[in-house]
């Protein structure tokens, strides 16, 4: 089993993008919530695999509701749904094609998670475990496709033209996925609900584990 966007570029891409929005104690709880997304090997629509774009833009639709829901942006519930919805923000860079299709922009244009904006040409990676299985003959694999590593089959070439030359794949999947990850904190930044209760404290990916088997589920 291969983790995607391997579990520490997760980590460093929520930690660099919080730039003061939570406390550490919060962010610690957004991150553990993010890397618990890898839990769910199964579930295409958190990793944008299988070409299960619709179901991942709503899966990240109903992390958003459950954070408005919640009634505060750093209690608990909603610090446990940002985390899960930036795991899957991150992965569309690393498990997509996304990048390939415009390596001739710099900066890679971040994307607005709409499905009709998608080019038609997109594709993610087919991945065994996941379902619903909704890429069509040909599709390359996930072990082909993904860059959730600087040494991953596709993450380590590199450009060898145009404005991005001499980068990796990989090096242009992290600093898109960093750009994503920064519009997701200015959103949640933007609602700025007051008062907030502390983070509770118990075992974080225990009560990660909680938070989704109670409140969501699996999408």
């Amino acid at each position: 089993m291969t983790p995607r966007f391997a579990i520490g570029y997760h980590a460093e891409l929520t930690e660099a993008a919080n730039d003061g929005v939570f406390d550490q104690q919060q962010l610690g709880y957004v991150v553990a919530a993010n890397i618990a997304q890898d839990l769910l090997q199964t579930q295409s629509v958190v990793h944008f695999d299988n070409c299960a774009f619709a179901g991942g833009i709503e899966h990240i639709a109903a992390e958003w509701a459950v954070i408005e829901q919640s009634g505060h942006t750093h209690g608990d519930v909603a610090l446990a749904a940002f985390g899960a919805l930036l795991h899957t923000t991150q992965d569309f860079y690393a498990h997509s094609n996304w990048i390939e299709l415009h390596v001739d922009q710099a900066p890679i244009p971040v994307w607005n998670q709409r499905l009709d904006s998608l080019p038609a040409a997109i594709v993610s990676g087919t991945w065994w475990m996941g379902s619903p299985k909704l890429c069509g003959p040909g599709a390359p694999s996930h072990d082909q496709l993904n860059k959730d590593s600087p040494t991953s089959n596709e993450g380590k070439k590199v450009v060898a033209t145009g404005p991005n030359a001499g980068k990796s794949l990989f090096d242009l999947a992290y600093a898109t996925a960093l750009a994503a990850t920064r519009e997701q904190y200015a959103r949640i930044a933007g609602i700025g609900v007051p008062d907030a209760p502390a983070a509770a404290g118990m075992d974080a990916v225990g009560w990660i584990i909680a938070a989704h088997r109670e409140l969501r589920g699996c999408h």
